[in-house]
């Protein structure tokens, strides 16, 4: 999914820059230091909830925004991610145009994100 992602957004103009986890996403972050990240809510080392709450800690990464994407539609993860910091919650399936729009919405110009 993050592979048809980044094609997609490419395509839009935008550079991006892949993690395989959330612990290589915030390492990227504290480095390459996004314009904003996009996750998924459930990854394997912990879920984007934990992941938000690290990264808004740290004053070099606390204020890229992140968007959330999850096919979660039970249980208050939105409201936990939204208490976490994150900028967006979006259910799957979405709509690469639809995800485009969200991105252009918080980057007018195509930019350097990091997705995990």
């Amino acid at each position: 999914m993050s592979d048809l992602l980044a094609v997609y957004l490419r395509s839009g103009g935008y550079q991006i820059s892949l993690a395989q986890n959330s612990a290589e996403g915030i390492k990227k972050a504290s480095t390459e230091r996004p314009d904003l990240i996009i996750t998924d809510l459930h990854l394997p080392d912990m879920t984007a909830v934990e992941a938000t709450e690290r990264l808004k800690q740290d004053p070099v990464t606390s204020s890229i925004p992140i968007v959330v994407l999850t096919a979660m539609t039970v249980g208050d993860w939105k409201s936990k991610a939204l208490a976490a910091g994150v900028a967006d919650y979006l259910t799957k399936p979405i709509s690469l145009r639809a995800l485009l729009n969200v991105v252009r919405k918080m980057l007018p110009t195509p930019s350097v994100f990091t997705e995990r």
